[in-house]
């Protein structure tokens, strides 16, 4: 199943990120784009690097805890932790001036701007003129209350571009406001101006893919290949660009991409578990299922990543038709602890069930179709999957309720009717009195009619018609021979020499046979009985008796 939509409960919150060589930089351009967990990440991994700059490294700390959010997206900031950072970053170099933006913007968090305006002081007396300090600055009321500080925003604003003008955070800075606005347009225009100030900036480059998406698909992917071109050693580049051919439906080019990416040697599980999507979703399950059985055995029992690891395992295995390790994945799937984040839904039930299914195991396979229909009722397919579960486990009444409650619907189709008559062909046939028996058999005879109706010539579904007439008849009496008749018709018409056909072939003959030898037709029957030999050339026993008739 390709399933974009089964896929919008898989994704993932962006994870990604650059190469070791820039450092805690890549924290910082992680940071900028609003990844801000990869960016904590990769500042913590590389704050003790002798390349680091930990001043500033403690600044895009401390914005990440003031910035940081809950699980539900609403803000969140951690004042303490962004205080204890920035003081950190003034330790680590009284001369750097952002550590003195972040004392600000924790002070108007606090609402105090009495003490914002003094660390604000502090920040200028150590960058003077500094636009893109005056843009932080900026950023601080801005994210403390646009509305109350819109007039500080506008001096700050105003001095970055008198101060430089060629200065890309303003421009980056403009854009952001528009985007906050859903003005998708001007936001995109002035990242695009930020581009022109700076050829190679990363954050104006993504945040026009990411705005201008909105307005121009093509242009914004065309603008992260652009990027790509300049910087194809970047993670970062590599994987947004990867991500936009996912978000285009170009699954195949996403899976190409994130390849290169998953190769960065700082990726995250996280990432292989994108990947690993990716590539089911091309349909390159072994490749999928390698890496899901990996991170499955990795990952730690009741975390995200191990949940979903399990899932995409379980599927590639029955896109795989390997039948016996998608029952045993299903069982350590649905056997992980119960998690309201991850919940299991139909189409992990569906999948199970027709593992199931396909090993034999009726009755739990039930049992996993019935919690799939739980969770989508008015799924066609799903009451099929049950029904057909009903009929492997010989309850054939429960088996019918359901396959009509397929055919209630404006959706079913011939194979519905044709698979209730089949249903009520094996209650037929099972059945241990002659009331039961007629009535299943006039039942099947009904349902398989309207599916000749609908489909007429076909010899499957003649082929059934005769076999309903054979168990009425309970014996050879000629009930069935028009039918049989009929079918060699279709047959015939068909024109087919090779083996396709066979096995109908065989029963019409054997029937035809049969009837004409209890006739007293012996010859007639002999004809009949070689055109099956014909069908069937190594049936020793059927060649035999055809010599022993006389």
């Amino acid at each position: 199943m390709k399933i974009k939509v089964l896929f919008a409960s898989l994704l993932f919150a962006a994870c990604a990120i650059a190469s070791q060589a820039q450092g805690y930089m890549d924290g910082i351009e992680f940071y900028k784009i609003g990844q801000l967990g990869n960016a904590k990440e990769l500042l913590e991994r590389n704050l003790n690097n002798p390349s680091t700059d930990k001043a500033e490294a403690y600044y895009y700390l401390g914005m990440v805890a003031l910035h940081q959010t809950d699980d539900n997206g609403n803000s969140a900031p951690d004042l303490a932790k962004a205080k204890d950072y920035f003081d950190k970053g003034v330790a680590a170099n009284p001369k750097n001036a952002l550590n003195y933006v972040g004392l600000g913007a924790v002070a108007l968090k606090q609402g105090d701007k009495g003490a914002a305006s003094g660390a604000f002081k502090m920040a200028e007396k150590n960058a003077k003129k500094n636009s893109a300090v005056a843009i932080e600055m900026a950023r601080a009321y801005y994210f403390a209350d646009a509305n109350a500080y819109h007039k500080d925003i506008e001096k700050l604003k105003n001095n970055a571009f008198k101060w430089n003008n060629n200065d890309p955070n303003y421009y980056i800075f403009k854009g952001d406001e528009f985007a906050d606005a859903k003005e998708w347009g001007n936001s995109a225009a002035q990242y695009e101006t930020a581009l022109l100030r700076d050829v190679d900036n990363v954050e104006a480059y993504v945040k026009f893919a990411n705005t201008y998406f909105y307005v121009n698909r093509d242009l914004a992917v065309g603008k992260l290949e652009e990027l790509y071109q300049k910087q194809p050693n970047s993670a970062l580049v590599i994987r947004q660009l990867a991500e936009k051919y996912y978000e285009v439906n170009k699954s195949k080019k996403a899976a190409e991409y994130y390849g290169k990416y998953i190769q960065h040697p700082n990726h995250f599980a996280q990432d292989e578990l994108r990947y690993a999507q990716l590539l089911f979703a091309a349909e390159k399950y072994q490749e999928s299922l390698d890496i899901m059985k990996r991170l499955a055995s990795t990952t730690t029992v009741g975390t995200s990543d191990n949940f979903f690891a399990n899932r995409i395992a379980l599927y590639d295995l029955v896109a795989l038709e390997d039948w016996d390790n998608a029952v045993e994945q299903g069982k350590k799937f649905f056997a992980l602890p119960k998690n309201d984040r991850t919940p299991y839904n139909e189409h992990d039930y569906m999948r199970y069930a027709s593992a199931l299914q396909q090993t034999g195991h009726a009755a739990e396979a039930v049992e996993a179709y019935e919690q799939a229909i739980r969770l989508a009722p008015e799924n066609l397919d799903l009451v099929r999957g049950l029904a057909e579960s009903y009929a492997e486990k010989e309850d054939y009444d429960s088996a019918i309720k359901y396959q009509l409650r397929v055919l209630n619907n404006a959706q079913s189709d011939v194979n519905d009717y044709f698979t209730l008559s089949m249903y009520y062909y094996y209650k037929a046939g099972s059945a241990s009195d002659d009331a039961t028996k007629a009535q299943a058999l006039a039942e099947s005879k009904k349902y398989i009619t309207k599916a000749d109706e609908m489909q007429p010539e076909s010899h499957v579904i003649v082929n059934h018609i005769a076999r309903l007439e054979k168990l009425a008849e309970g014996e050879n009496k000629g009930g069935a021979l028009n039918s049989y008749q009929h079918l060699l018709r279709i047959l015939d018409a068909k024109g087919d020499t090779g083996s396709k056909y066979d096995n109908y072939y065989k029963l019409a003959y054997n029937y035809i046979g049969f009837y004409n030898l209890k006739q007293g037709n012996k010859e007639i029957a002999k004809e009949y009985y070689l055109k099956q030999l014909q069908h069937d050339p190594d049936n020793e026993e059927l060649r035999s008796f055809i010599e022993g008739l006389k």
